[in-house]
């Protein structure tokens, strides 16, 4: 089924950011840049700005990808598909990797809004479409 192709993607995304933001942490604590306690509590004010970005980026993974998983749950468990389906999560995958990029390198904050918006626009409108189909359809 087409539905594990997107969420393969995003598991990808969370594994690399986990990975970088782990070696980050690492590497600062063996410099002693950062204490074991500032790790261990996440105090991110004391985390040097790269360090901080990895981590804040890795967190937002887990708020609009968790209900976008939830979604694609959904139609999996009603056998659900067709291409408007699949094109919405490939700009939903599409998006995250984008806002990804722009919070964690470019750091433009007009482009990652964007990139957001997009993302919350799928997400949004493929909740809404499914509502919509199981509310009209039965």
């Amino acid at each position: 089924m087409w539905i594990q192709f997107p969420i393969i993607a995003l598991v990808l995304l969370f594994l690399w950011l986990w990975l970088a933001t782990a070696c980050l942490r690492i590497k600062a604590v063996r410099r002693g840049e950062l204490s074991l306690q500032a790790v261990n509590f996440v105090l991110k004010d004391q985390m040097a700005e790269r360090t901080r970005l990895y981590g804040n980026s890795y967190d937002n993974q887990y708020q609009q990808p968790v209900l976008f998983i939830c979604l694609l749950a959904l139609l999996h468990i009603e056998s659900v598909a067709g291409t408007g389906w699949y094109l919405l999560a490939f700009i939903f995958v599409a998006a995250r990797y984008w806002h990804c990029y722009e919070h964690i390198r470019s750091t433009n904050i007009k482009r990652r809004t964007m990139a957001f918006a997009l993302s919350s626009l799928s997400l949004f409108g493929g909740w809404l479409a499914w509502f919509a189909s199981m509310t009209f359809t039965g």
